[in-house]
């Protein structure tokens, strides 16, 4: 009778190892607003198009998050995109397609030229733009522009992508403020 009860228990103990006891949380359902890039004073708009997407997917993993399907969140913006970046219109944004997180940003410009230098050739490289993100489940709005100026060495340039770099930069550390904010209340 006791191998029967200790079988069983240890039957018990190796299901309650493979099951959680506590409730899984739902996903968070995140809109990303496909990124505004003005074609004029950026050069490689497709190439920051695809910089900015992959990020999304890297900080927005799936099960904790679920990205809302591209033609849904292009059903609720004007054709000439959002208006503005500021917090009634992303809240409004976020009701409409029912999203806890709203993400939006715009790439103004990014230039790099020829620095006047008596040593080694250098660039002087500019990038402006702003990103904004609204959290409906902790009520949060964080808004940012982006403005980075510096003087390099145009060798840097050969092996080295400063416009990728600081764009991946600016946006990870964007992002992750958004998400500080959410994982501070225990949503996720």
């Amino acid at each position: 009778m006791n191998k029967v009860i200790l079988s069983l228990l240890s039957a018990l103990t190796v299901l309650f190892m493979h099951i959680g006891l506590a409730g899984q949380a739902e996903a968070a359902w995140v809109a990303v607003v496909p990124i505004e890039i003005n074609e004029a004073k950026v050069e490689r708009a497709s190439d920051f198009n695809s910089y900015y997407w992959d990020i999304m997917i890297e900080k927005f993993p799936y099960p904790d998050y679920e990205l809302i399907d591209d033609d849904k969140v292009l059903s609720v913006i004007p054709e000439k995109g959002l208006p503005s970046l500021d917090k009634a219109t992303l809240m409004n944004l976020s009701e409409k397609i029912d999203a806890e997180i709203v993400v939006a940003m715009r790439l103004d410009e990014i230039t790099e030229e020829a620095s006047p230098s008596f040593n080694e050739p250098k660039l002087d490289c500019f990038m402006k733009g702003e990103f904004a993100s609204f959290n409906r489940l902790t009520g949060k709005y964080y808004k940012n522009k982006l403005y980075y100026k510096e003087t390099i060495e145009e060798v840097l340039t050969l092996k080295n992508d400063w416009q990728q770099n600081i764009f991946a930069s600016e946006l990870t550390r964007c992002l992750n403020r958004t998400l500080e904010d959410q994982k501070a209340k225990g949503k996720i």
